[in-house]
């Protein structure tokens, strides 16, 4: 099977780097940046084409890996000038879009996808490796699923299979994973740095704490890893916790009690039953 892509950003090449690494034959890059196609096709050892009808003709399987608000606009160009051929599989790597962004393929006789890997691509070369431990999110046309899930079989990661009408909440679920991780983090570090610990070394000090939390969910799920003042129900601590903000980062009071009231649900699964430690928690923790 020859695979082709339309896009040469980091997705793109990254994934063409790991099929490339796994076996797979690249056939080449098309890119409205041709500079951009040969970049690509020299990581890949495969082609730079200045024509994208030429790539169509030569592949049987089209990676659409453009930004996402290109997606469609770039497939319903394709089906608008017959230029794809009946059978081939065709898919974006895209979270947030389902597989009916690529319709005007389908209507040609294509089989479409959603192939989402749940992974960042920061850095080209940090991806490539992380990509040996991804899972992948599959949604699209069932007439090919089998191929699909061969190929993924080969390659080694495993694979969720998704509906069209999830793939939204799938999407913002990778957001909150990923993105709001990081705000979660930069939070934290700007009350570091308040306290004049500066945020390479507040971030160098923390990291431990956050991966053996990780650990912790990895080993025993979210509810018991869970610790701190709000499962304990010490009250005291948390009400001095938002004194502090109040006085030193007011912007952040809203914030730190919406995250509590979060982390009082969970608490008060398993490890904290005291009805009298809730009730005064969530007095503390009452949005104004």
């Amino acid at each position: 099977m020859k695979f082709g892509f339309i896009g040469a950003g980091k997705v793109g090449i990254a994934f063409g780097m790991y099929l490339r690494k796994k076996g797979f034959h690249i056939q080449g890059y098309f890119s409205r940046n041709f500079m951009s196609a040969q970049i690509a096709a020299a990581k890949t050892n495969s082609h730079a084409y200045k024509e994208v009808e030429q790539l169509l003709r030569e592949i049987d399987f089209l990676w659409i890996t453009t930004p996402d608000d290109e997606i469609k606009e770039v497939c319903n160009s394709l089906a608008k000038r017959k230029l794809f051929r009946k059978g081939q599989i065709v898919a974006h790597m895209s979270g947030a879009a389902p597989s009916t962004h690529l319709e005007e393929a389908h209507r040609e006789g294509c089989y479409i996808y959603s192939i989402h890997p749940l992974q960042s691509f920061a850095e080209i070369e940090k991806a490539v490796k992380d990509l040996e431990n991804t899972y992948f999110g599959l949604e699209g046309d069932i007439e090919k699923i089998p191929i699909i899930e061969d190929l993924f079989e080969k390659l080694g990661n495993p694979i969720f299979k998704l509906s069209t009408e999830h793939k939204g909440l799938y999407h913002a679920a990778a957001c909150v994973f990923s993105n709001y991780l990081v705000s979660l983090i930069d939070e934290g570090l700007t009350y570091l740095d308040a306290i004049g610990i500066n945020r390479e070394a507040g971030f160098k000090a923390v990291l431990p704490l956050m991966l053996g939390t990780l650990h912790n969910i990895d080993a025993m799920g979210t509810t018991k890893a869970l610790t701190g003042p709000i499962v304990r129900g010490d009250q005291l601590t948390v009400e001095k916790h938002i004194e502090i903000l109040e006085k030193e980062l007011p912007e952040s009071v809203m914030f730190y009690k919406r995250m509590g009231q979060m982390t009082l649900d969970i608490a008060s699964v398993e490890k904290l039953k005291d009805i009298k430690k809730i009730s005064a928690l969530e007095n503390i923790l009452k949005e104004v």
